[in-house]
């Protein structure tokens, strides 16, 4: 199955901290008998000042800088289109390296999932055929416009795949096409 979910679509929700607010993209109950609110969730944040993360126990996290200048983690950079992954646990940081940013970020379960992100980019009017596991893949779009099963996603709008074995990603446009793949498999 293959969703295409729109940015305007995506529930406006306060950090967990109170610092800030994130724009939920997707997430995925937890099991009833879980003490845990949910097993993944992936979401994008305007960070625009420099303060501590949400501790998220029992959590790890996957996390990149898609716009602005980037950020430094305890001390560590991390630059735009770099992934960085640390546990939730942890108390984490964030310093501004200068301008805001904007990053992507998942959180999940490792007890219950793996995770990947990684970027990716298609040269203008190409395209690319890609074989999937059966695993959640999300196909979020940093740069140009993708074109999946017929819709086309625009900067910040997210294709979710599941059961998908084979697809085909088409950029019709004249720049170069840059995307995240995150993928959620679950142990």
């Amino acid at each position: 199955m293959i969703q295409l979910l729109k940015s305007s679509t995506y529930q406006r929700m306060p950090w967990k901290n109170g610092l800030g607010v994130t724009d939920q993209i997707d997430l995925a109950p937890a099991e009833i008998k879980s003490s845990q609110p949910y097993a993944w969730r992936l979401s994008s944040a305007l960070v625009t000042a420099s303060n501590p993360f949400s501790i998220f126990e029992g959590y790890d996290r996957l996390l990149s800088v898609i716009e602005g200048d980037g950020l430094m983690l305890n001390q560590n950079p991390l630059l735009p289109l770099q992934v960085c992954e640390f546990s939730g646990d942890d108390h984490t940081d964030c310093q501004l390296i200068g301008s805001p940013v904007r990053d992507l970020g998942l959180i999940f379960n490792p007890k219950t999932h793996r995770a990947r992100m990684q970027f990716h980019t298609l040269p203008a009017v190409s395209e690319s055929v890609m074989s999937l596991k059966e695993e959640i893949h999300f196909f979020f779009v940093v740069q140009g416009k993708m074109r999946l099963d017929g819709q086309t996603a625009e900067v910040q709008d997210c294709f979710k795949l599941t059961r998908e074995t084979q697809i085909k990603i088409q950029n019709t446009a004249s720049e170069t096409l840059g995307y995240y793949q995150i993928s959620l498999s679950p142990i």
